[in-house]
């Protein structure tokens, strides 16, 4: 679903609860109220790429709700006064019975995956050896009180791409229904919940808190403007910090460097730009490269192979363009 969200008596999923929360309107969630695929499966992935601004209260009454920010920012409000800022790479989750509502919210984009308590407990093997698994599910008190929200998670953009590209495979599941798509689903959504509970780092309070938030934003320009030149010093002023002390908390919260970040996404950008007839030089200027000489340098470092090379294996089908960002965005540089 690409459709904006909204959470109001409009919204034909929620129901108006006999109960007021801090003086407002109350609407209730309940799993099989939703618009689902498919009735078998305690399990669904929306997808929202734009949010409406006249949020309000609301109650998930009979599943949890994962939360996964890529683009822009919000506030979650829990109605008690507890209200926390999320942007891109967040995660969390909000169990059975909370209640929470959205407010200053700018180009907030984000999947909400929800399950109902029992799919997880059939399923979830060895998921609570995991830091971030006890993070997120033993965290936030009992389950059916209205005020729980798990900590709030960071996710390394790098591994968001991943987590994004799986949660797109299980909505894919879903749209396409072929024969088997339940389990693959499943299977989908479990290798996106683990590489979460493996990668995710708990955002911790003051400090630590602003860093994250101060290098969201530099990422955000860096995705948005990568065509443009941008050093270390002027990444640092957009964040507000010393050149040093961001190179340090960029590549603790980003996973690597601020300079090999950039140059990843202007491949990843450059990737279907290939698939093209258009000339390599003028593909590697318009994504920001000066010289196509060490475009193909870089490229070839990432992926494996040359821009000309990657031509001829997707011509030839034995590559996909989905394969190639994962190479560009998560292959160790050769």
């Amino acid at each position: 679903m690409l459709h904006p969200f909204i959470a109001n008596e409009n919204n034909p999923h929620m129901r108006l609860s006999c109960e007021t929360w801090a003086g407002e309107k109350l609407y209730e969630f309940r799993f099989y109220e939703l618009e689902l695929v498919t009735y078998s499966l305690p399990l669904a992935v929306f997808r929202w790429d734009s949010y409406a601004r006249n949020d309000t209260y609301h109650r998930h009454c009979d599943f949890y709700e994962l939360v996964l920010v890529y683009r822009g920012s919000a506030r979650n409000d829990n109605g008690v006064g507890q209200i926390t800022t999320i942007t891109v790479g967040n995660v969390f989750l909000l169990p059975p019975g909370s209640i929470h509502r959205y407010q200053a919210i700018h180009e907030f984009a984000h999947f909400n995956i929800l399950f109902r308590p029992e799919l997880l407990n059939q399923l979830r093997f060895d998921l609570e050896d995991l830091p971030g698994f006890q993070s997120l599910f033993r965290n936030f008190g009992t389950a059916g009180d209205p005020l729980a929200v798990s900590p709030f998670l960071t996710l390394p953009e790098t591994e968001m791409t991943n987590v994004i590209l799986m949660l797109e495979e299980c909505r894919q599941e879903f749209d396409t229904r072929e024969p088997g798509y339940e389990s693959a689903a499943v299977a989908s959504f479990l290798r996106a919940l683990t590489t979460i509970c493996r990668r995710a780092h708990l955002q911790q309070e003051g400090r630590e808190e602003d860093h994250s938030f101060r290098i969201s934003r530099v990422v955000e320009q860096l995705n948005s403007r990568y065509p443009e030149e941008f050093s270390v010093p002027q990444m640092a002023k957009l964040a507000g910090m010393s050149a040093s002390n961001f190179r340090h908390r960029f590549s603790e919260v980003m996973g690597v460097p601020p300079v090999e970040y950039l140059t990843r996404i202007r491949l990843k950008m450059a990737a279907p730009l290939l698939t093209t007839p258009e000339n390599i030089t003028n593909i590697a200027f318009r994504v920001g490269f000066e010289d196509s000489n060490y475009f193909t340098r870089q490229f070839r470092k990432y992926a494996g192979f040359t821009p000309t090379e990657f031509r001829r294996l997707f011509n030839n089908g034995e590559i996909t363009l989905q394969e190639l960002d994962r190479r560009l965005l998560f292959r160790p540089a050769t």
